[in-house]
């Protein structure tokens, strides 16, 4: 066999998941000569060998590679002869593309866990252990090849130690870049809230927290992707106080405790929600309370909890002091902004919710949030993809254009195309403050920046007065190609991307807000669509929304428009305020048309006395799905369905669905039992119409997205009915039900519209 040079060349995930150790030793154990090396398309490997030989060489790394990896693709190609003496690992390399992939931030390994708790260990109570297979990536990196100068640890030489370690090919953390260690690595400080430094030994931190949180203080703690305020869950005043400071009155708090069995004394885990609280990505988990040891105050009085486990070194250690602890681990951050992780803005954004701080000396280059996640029939489904799973890309089919996606202004998330890849931010939020619209700004471009994408194309939702709308104007100021995509097409077609179909289906979106081709605002919508276009087929009845936003936010202003949409005015007798409402209605002043099922689910919630005035998204909704879930008959009622003309789409008649309910409350039913009739009459009219658009169109696959889906109850109703009528139901697999996933909705249509 001829002995000749060949280039392997490894595309994907392969940077920071200690691929060129694995090479290295691989190489070694073939007794190949040659070197490897990270450059910004991946990794390269040259060797001499035979083809045979080289051939093999690429299969087994295929079949062996690291867990924390992902191989898109391996090339393998002879070239100019260049003899080697030994294997080595060579100084990374910049070539002309960049074309590499970054891994997200993981849990602290079983190994680190080890060392970090081994008091003969030079590592031992290191907060911020990590190895080859586990610890901050995304969080840390500036750019691309991921070497040490272009990562958050630039700032922390290595001490001999560690570089012995990083050097050495029989070592854990052979060429790990964060590694470092006491002497020479980051560290923690205690501070009080005007910033004074109260100590940097960790054992004293560590000591002094769980004290903090007996006495019910608020701990804002750094960790990988910004901070957390961690609070006595079990403590009903401390809980209070942080809603109060944290202007959040009923958002649920993530919840965090040492290890599965304590979660499993108060909490119902399925065998797929362990799986997710012991995944690598750590996300939160929303599972159902079976005794009340955390303070009703914890989820606002909903009977599902969010929690995760630890994942930081620093976490184990805290928990470390004291296993029995529930502590609430919440965002750090004031209601409805982005996670704070830069130290700049910290007092300034927590100065006034904190009262003590944890923080360090290693900056946070990107931020991410923890990321959420349910299950429902064994399945998971993301609310927030962030933390663990940011910036893993989707693959799809090749684009001949880079494309930007602005996403939408509610859960935002937004992303970037390039080749087959689609990299879809981390949760953003709600753009609706400065400092959101500014993280924002700073990570289009850090995204722009590391997968070096310089889009042609800006698409954005077809609101006109999205700020997510208004940057996409901006970025195609530069001459790149302007495109919009209606909302809940882009939903489904983001279905359909994920799901790799290229036809027509059933698409069933329902949603808080969408701005309709008729200028309405949709949301209850049944759709023929492929990727790209559609007509609608179905749609609820329309009713207004009186005082347009202030009704999001107010609604009782729902419920009261229902019932004169259904009775008339004379139907509600009550306060001055509200009769001013009814002429805002009567005049049409200020009161768009609607017909979202989430507005829908605002006003039921309101006339069966469960809310009047949120203060977050879905809180209405969520306190219905509650009561629902309480019931003690199963009770329906029908619900008509409206056709105009010929070739019209079909109409769900929201006002009889508000007669019968109205006409079982006055028949003095439970409001528990009212509410599930409505969840179930709702999946009713809805499979209705799937099985007549199945019949008129000869479609039987059915996507479903929309955040309304997140309603589990109503979630778990259609799903039954959906497979007892045959139907074939596609759902999003690695995005959320909600607008999360929208962004990758809106490069899906633009693609196939303009033949990319």
């Amino acid at each position: 066999m001829e002995i000749k040079t060949f280039e392997i060349r490894v595309r994907g995930i392969v940077q920071g998941v200690g691929f060129r150790p694995f090479i290295y030793k691989l190489a070694h154990e073939t007794n190949l000569k040659g070197t490897v090396l990270n450059d910004t398309e991946g990794v390269l490997i040259r060797i001499n060998c035979s083809r045979e030989i080289a051939a093999g060489f690429a299969e087994t790394i295929k079949k062996k590679s690291p867990s924390l990896s992902k191989i898109v693709k391996i090339e393998l190609k002879e070239i100019e002869w260049e003899e080697f003496s030994g294997f080595k690992v060579v100084e990374s390399n910049l070539t002309k593309v960049k074309n590499t992939f970054i891994p997200p931030d993981t849990a602290v390994c079983e190994d680190c866990l080890k060392e970090l708790f081994d008091p003969g260990d030079r590592r031992y109570h290191f907060p911020f252990i990590n190895c080859t297979n586990c610890g901050p990536r995304f969080s840390i990196i500036y750019d691309i090849p991921y070497d040490r100068k272009f990562t958050a640890m630039n700032d922390f030489p290595m001490c001999n130690d560690c570089r012995r370690e990083y050097e050495d090919p029989k070592n854990r953390r052979f060429h790990t870049e964060p590694t470092s260690c006491p002497e020479c690595g980051p560290a923690f400080f205690l501070k009080d809230k005007n910033g004074k430094i109260l100590s940097s030994d960790i054992e004293v931190i560590l000591d002094s927290i769980p004290g903090f949180i007996k006495e019910g203080k608020i701990v804002a703690i750094k960790g990988i992707g910004g901070f957390h305020l961690a609070v006595d869950a079990k403590n009903d005043k401390a809980v209070k106080l942080l809603r109060d400071r944290k202007q959040r009155p009923f958002k649920p708090f993530a919840l965090m405790v040492n290890d599965i069995n304590k979660a499993s004394e108060f909490l119902d885990v399925s065998k797929a929600e362990e799986k997710l609280l012991l995944s690598k990505e750590r996300p939160i988990v929303i599972l159902k309370e079976k005794k009340k040891i955390v303070s009703p105050d914890v989820a606002g009085g909903l009977s599902h909890l969010g929690l995760m486990l630890p994942y930081s070194p620093f976490q184990f250690l805290l928990f470390s002091k004291d296993k029995e602890m529930v502590l609430i681990m919440t965002s750090g951050n004031v209601s409805d902004e982005p996670i704070v992780y830069e130290e700049e803005i910290l007092f300034k954004k927590l100065g006034n919710i904190a009262d003590y701080f944890v923080t360090s000396n290693r900056k946070i280059v990107e931020q991410s949030d923890d990321s959420v996640m349910f299950v429902e029939n064994e399945r998971p489904f993301y609310i927030r993809r962030s933390k663990g799973f940011v910036p893993i890309p989707a693959f799809s089919k090749k684009a001949k254009k880079n494309i930007f996606a602005s996403g939408s202004d509610i859960k935002n998330s937004f992303a970037l195309a390039k080749d087959n890849l689609v990299f879809l931010s981390q949760y953003i939020g709600d753009l609706e403050s400065p400092l959101t619209e500014r993280v924002y700004k700073k990570s289009i471009d850090h995204f722009k920046n590391i997968f070096d994408i310089n889009p042609e194309i800006i698409v954005s939702d077809k609101h006109p007065n999205y700020f997510s709308t208004q940057i996409a104007n901006e970025l195609s100021k530069n001459g790149a190609k302007r495109v919009s995509v209606q909302h809940h097409h882009a939903h489904i077609a983001a279905v359909l991307e994920e799901n790799n179909l290229d036809e027509k289906v059933i698409g069933i979106a329902f949603d808080g807000t969408g701005y309709g081709t008729d200028g309405k605002i949709w949301g209850g919508e049944f759709l023929i669509a492929d990727r790209e276009d559609f007509k609608r087929g179905a749609h609820f009845s329309y009713f207004k929304l009186p005082g347009g936003e202030a009704a999001i936010k107010e609604v009782w202003r729902i419920g009261l428009s229902l019932l004169h949409e259904t009775f008339g005015k004379d139907i509600y007798e009550g306060s001055p305020e509200r009769k001013i409402i009814v002429e805002l209605l009567e005049k049409k002043i200020n009161s768009p048309e609607c017909c979202s099922v989430g507005r829908i689910f605002d006003g039921v919630s309101s006339l069966l006395g469960m809310s009047e005035v949120i203060s977050t998204e879905a809180e209405a909704a969520q306190l219905l799905e509650e009561a629902a879930m309480k019931h003690k008959e199963k009770r329906s009622f029908p619900v008509g369905i409206l056709k105009n003309e010929k070739n019209s789409p079909y109409i769900v008649d929201v006002k009889g669905i508000i007669k019968n309910i109205i006409e079982l409350k006055e028949k003095g039913v439970p409001a528990e039992d009212i509410a599930y009739a409505f969840h179930h009459s709702l999946m009713k009219v809805t499979v209705k119409i799937a099985k007549q658009l199945r019949e008129n169109f000869n479609i039987n696959k059915v996507a479903l997205n929309g955040g309304v889906f997140q309603n589990r109850l109503f979630l778990r109703l259609i799903l039954k009915e959906l497979k007892e009528n045959n139907f074939e139901i596609l759902l999003p697999k690695e995005f959320p039900f909600n607008d999360g996933g929208i962004a990758l909705g809106q490069i899906t249509v633009t693609k196939k519209r303009l033949g990319l």
